[in-house]
């Protein structure tokens, strides 16, 4: 068993009705570490962006012929051997006789649940001028209104064929447009605030940069997230602006993020890519891996809430031509079968080793869905601890490898963990099934019950400060927490509160015992909870306060503590006034709820 499989085991839950708890107590900084923190946990509370869905483009008149019947099952089924696709991308060819072309599989795909967008390249003829400036076309301002009803007339001739599109861009790659029309930033953010209100029929999406570039990069001279920054900054832009699309070519994990879009209240969908190039077969191995690691980076850094591939059909794409799943296909498919729309992108610990990527969401099926990339040339054996306390009540992996495609199997389990291999070069999703221990109390009034014994029952250090279990000093039992190399006051032990557990709102009782033996005769003690309130900002509420003396055990406790109204990410955490490097045990912090 690793350092951190032992560090991150399972809590143990028992309950009580108004019982005071044993607690904390302080170490020599000498103490050797016993354990290492390679524990992937994940913690329900702590919620980032809702998925929409994972997919592709269909474009007929670019592919020479339209998906069959057969494909297009394959594609949007989430059956055996099926994408289980949930977004459909389609073209808005520029002669509205040719609209026809993009109905039979758009009709399929939204008939099967799919979301439906679409995407211009091109104004009709009648619209469009030359341009000089490095694009085929472009549309001079004085039809902007004109292009505006032209998309707003797919809009509706969609969905009068059964198709209600789930939005429409301004334009595909306008900042690459050597061979379809260019628009400058100044122009896309002008068409979004003084004309995209005329289109009605969908939703407005954004122009699809061909990169998502730092408007720093000194080759982006007007494109990549110079686009979103002018909407951001423009008002009524961005109230004409539903949800924002780029495309990631070229994009490198550092560029995904963009906290300004990311905080905006609007999704971000990453609308078309191919990875790594469009020279190789598919199915060639382990190159196929990039693609799960694009996914991951969009999703965990970028904050994306939709990944959708560029032709769903191709030698190099998801489906090869014969209508097979290839092995790049099969690496979306370890997300897109089992991460569905409307789930949440949830806390876990992304990298627990060098390139191995893990990322995690929830459902409202009590279902958290684990994705682990392992691009190491090395078996891997990883711990799984559910951070925020829900109980385990099973495991199913499926699992791509070079030798495998989706291979399922059930996978034991304990408490709120679980351990399982990572193959070398492989990616396997965990559908982990939760039960009800640790949401309601036991027989006897408690929720939770740490005892600290060879277990730090999921707290974590804070700040510069670590974590582990040790018998030096006990309160009672054999073991106690040590909490050690502080450097600041506000660091030292964290622990996440399941949610449906603790519900803001309500009132509980908490209580927890500690002392030290490094510092002042007398230090202050804090029991706190940090939580994010209703507008996004994090917050700080006292729960106990005592004033302990070196070498006693003292008791932080409240019997009577309401949890805010609208909080959400809740974190209990421990801390000690004075900011010195010591070391702190921490022993059995029990917590109940009140009569």
């Amino acid at each position: 068993m690793s350092m951190q499989q032992k560090l991150k085991a399972s809590l143990s839950v028992l309950l009580a009705a108004a019982m005071l708890t044993p607690a904390l107590a302080v170490m020599p900084e000498s103490e050797p570490s016993v354990y290492a923190a390679d524990t992937v946990v994940v913690n329900t509370g702590k919620e980032y962006q809702t998925i929409d869905g994972f997919g592709g483009m269909n474009h007929p008149e670019w592919m020479g012929s339209d998906l069959t019947d057969a494909q297009r099952q394959k594609a949007f089924g989430n059956g055996e051997d099926e994408l289980g696709l949930t977004i459909l991308r389609i073209f808005v060819n520029p002669d509205s006789n040719q609209w026809n072309k993009a109905v039979p599989t758009a009709k399929f795909a939204a008939q099967h649940g799919a979301k439906v967008f679409a995407s211009p390249w091109e104004p009709p003829s009648n619209l469009a001028e030359s341009d000089s400036n490095g694009g085929k076309l472009h549309l001079p301002k004085s039809n902007y209104t004109a292009y505006a009803q032209h998309l707003n007339n797919f809009g509706t001739y969609m969905k009068n064929q059964g198709v209600d599109l789930y939005a429409i861009s301004v334009q595909n790659e306008p900042d690459y447009a050597s061979e379809w029309t260019r628009w400058s930033t100044d122009e896309t953010t002008d068409f979004l605030a003084n004309y995209a209100d005329k289109i009605t029929s969908t939703r407005v999406m954004s122009p699809e940069s061909f990169q998502y570039a730092p408007e720093t990069a000194s080759w982006v001279a007007d494109g990549g997230k110079k686009y979103y920054t002018k909407i951001l900054n423009n008002q009524k832009a961005f109230a004409n602006c539903d949800l924002f699309g780029t495309h990631f070519y070229g994009t490198q994990r550092a560029w995904m993020d963009f906290p300004a879009l990311e905080s905006c209240g609007k999704p971000i969908w990453m609308t078309e890519v191919y990875v790594p190039n469009s020279s190789s077969d598919a199915d060639t191995w382990p190159e196929a891996l990039d693609v799960a690691e694009n996914i991951h980076n969009g999703m965990t850094v970028g904050n994306m809430s939709a990944y959708v591939w560029w032709y769903i059909r191709r030698s190099y794409g998801p489906m090869k031509e014969n209508g097979n799943i290839s092995k790049r296909g099969y690496m979306m498919a370890q997300y897109s079968k089992f991460v569905r729309p409307g789930d949440v992108r949830i806390d876990a610990t992304e990298q627990p080793t060098q390139n191995v990527f893990v990322s995690a969401y929830k459902n409202d099926a009590d279902q958290v869905t684990i994705v682990a990339v392992n691009k190491t040339t090395s078996e891997y054996n990883q711990s799984f601890s559910m951070g925020s306390g829900e109980s385990i009540s099973g495991v199913t992996r499926y699992r791509s490898s070079g030798s495998e495609n989706l291979a399922k199997s059930e996978i034991s389990f304990n408490g709120t963990g679980f351990a399982a291999q990572l193959p070398a070069q492989s990616v396997s999703t965990f559908v982990v099934d939760l039960g009800s221990a640790n949401t309601d109390p036991d027989e006897n009034g408690w929720y939770f019950h740490d005892e600290f014994e060879a277990d730090t029952c999921s707290w974590e250090g804070r700040g510069a400060a670590g974590v582990m279990t040790s018998g030096r000093t006990n309160y009672a039992g054999k073991e106690a927490l040590l909490v050690q190399d502080r450097t600041a006051a506000w660091n030292g032990a964290t622990k996440a509160l399941n949610a449906k557990a603790f519900v803001p709102g309500k009132e509980y009782s908490f209580s927890a015992n500690v002392s030290y033996f490094d510092g002042d005769l007398t230090d202050t003690f804090y029991l706190k909870l940090q939580y994010t309130d209703a507008n996004g900002d994090t917050q700080y509420d006292s729960i106990a306060t005592a004033k302990g003396v070196q070498g006693k055990w003292v008791q932080l406790a409240n019997t009577n503590y309401t949890i805010p109204a609208g909080a959400k990410d809740m974190q209990i955490m421990w801390k000690q006034q004075i900011p010195l490097t010591i070391s702190t045990l921490m022993k059995l912090l029990e917590l109940l709820q009140a009569r």
